[in-house]
């Protein structure tokens, strides 16, 4: 009977933490997708806003089981995914990011649809979508941030459009729909683009070396020499003994070459040094007096994965010519984007500037990684920050409806320097400016008149 009362013990247990856990937005969104119907190349054409002789209602209808779901699930706090980056890195499929963008797309003409006829339910449409652009961009790589920054955008321009129709009692929805909707963070996309990219690569890089460092011991040079001795410092500097296998004892210095082995960089302080034989390369580790080969090859396979196969070769052919120094560069390139990651975490008013700034930074620290990617860093910052200050724009446009200019003097712009955002007025309305730039030019919310 003990067994009996200790299996019914676990069972309860069990069922209890199902009870406990969470719904999982992600599964209702994919019920949502599977019962998105096929729409005719017409019925596409209307839900983008382009020409269309389709049928409104019609359209509506096929739209409502799936759009119906995707609602359900906008509102729900956790969303999992699933998705398994350690198995792929940066190759991982993000399959759920094209339906999702497709059904916001069609919640937004729903909106545009009803805007006129009942205005509650306008807001309610986008309130739902910023919700589920927030689900769009949960701990994924900044491919995903982007996506989620253009369904955010798409919602806050048709919200910012038709906000001076709005009643007071829809603005201060509005309002409230704003004030839980979390911001964009840029330092943790960062974060989570070095950990799905850097960090996941390192690991992928030393599991492949490990299975296969049996085939490049046995093809490369360093399986057939042996260090002997080490002697640095006084007036002949560093050097190194190796012995070949059936063959010569030699000493060599930095920058020298015997038998086609040449010693073409030493790091006392790491304890390592490289060695190039025919395009092979071999870290020394010196203390150890231990060779080991490690294979360009494989290498370069690896990062064209992730890379352009051209400018893979710019980093082969440029500083970090050899593999040891692309792995030991790769290795900083974590640290260096750790430290990136951080200072992003300041307001800058020209993200793209910044981008470029930082990419000079890091061309003198001669790290090819963190320079080739430091640009698109700068251009994502600057969209993604963007959309930021047109969410806080519209937040202070909402104020200053309900309650008049001085709801915007009250405002401040983070990119301002403690000043406000701008008022000013327009021939048909009024506009909001932060000091934000985006391609040279601030960044503006305008708010048209009734």
């Amino acid at each position: 009977m003990a067994w009996r009362w200790f299996a019914g013990l676990l069972l309860a247990s069990a069922l209890s933490r199902a009870a406990e856990a969470p719904p999982n937005a992600a599964e209702v969104y994919r019920r949502a997708f599977a019962a998105r119907p096929e729409l005719t190349e017409a019925e596409n054409q209307l839900i983008r806003g382009q020409p269309s002789d389709a049928n409104a209602a019609a359209v509506s209808s096929k739209l409502a089981p799936a759009l119906a779901l995707y609602r359900s699930a906008a509102h729900m706090e956790n969303c999992d995914w699933g998705l398994d980056f350690e198995k792929a890195g940066p190759a991982t499929r993000l399959p759920h990011l094209g339906p999702l963008r497709n059904l916001s797309i069609a919640a937004a003409w729903e909106a545009e649809r009803v805007k006129a006829s009942d205005p509650a339910a306008f807001v309610a449409w986008h309130a739902d979508a910023l919700r589920s652009a927030v689900h769009a961009g949960q701990g994924g790589p900044l491919i995903s941030a982007l996506v989620e920054t253009s369904m955010r955008t798409r919602s806050l321009t048709a919200l910012s459009t038709n906000l001076a129709a709005l009643p007071p009692d829809l603005l201060a929805r509005l309002g409230a729909h704003l004030d839980a909707l979390p911001p964009q963070n840029f330092p943790q996309i960062l974060q989570r683009e070095k950990a799905l990219l850097m960090d996941w690569f390192m690991r992928r890089l030393i599991e492949k070396h490990r299975e296969q460092q049996d085939a490049a011991a046995a093809t490369n040079f360093a399986a057939r020499l042996r260090m002997s001795a080490m002697v640095e410092g006084g007036p002949i500097g560093l050097k190194i003994g190796l012995e070949e296998e059936d063959g010569d004892n030699f000493w060599l210095g930095l920058g020298q070459r015997k038998h086609g082995i040449e010693l073409v960089s030493a790091d006392l302080k790491r304890g390592e040094a490289v060695l190039l034989k025919d395009g092979q390369a071999a870290l020394v580790v010196l203390q150890e007096k231990r060779i080991e080969p490690i294979s360009m090859q494989l290498i370069s396979a690896e990062l064209t994965q992730i890379f352009s196969e051209d400018l893979v070769q710019g980093m082969i052919k440029g500083d970090g010519s050899n593999s040891t120094q692309l792995v030991r560069q790769l290795m900083d390139a974590s640290a260096l984007m750790e430290s990136i990651a951080a200072s992003a975490a300041t307001p800058v008013k020209d993200p793209e500037a910044w981008g470029e700034a930082v990419a000079a930074e890091q061309k003198q620290h001669g790290n090819v990684f963190t320079t080739a990617l430091m640009p698109a860093f700068g251009m994502a910052r600057a969209r993604i920050e963007a959309t930021g200050a047109q969410e806080l724009m519209l937040r202070v446009a909402v104020d200053t409806l309900r309650d008049g200019p001085a709801a915007a003097a009250r405002s401040r712009d983070p990119w301002g320097e403690g000043a406000p955002f701008a008022l000013r007025p327009t021939p048909d309305g009024y506009e909001l400016v932060s000091q934000l730039l985006r391609k040279g030019t601030n960044i503006i919310l305008r708010i048209p008149r009734r």
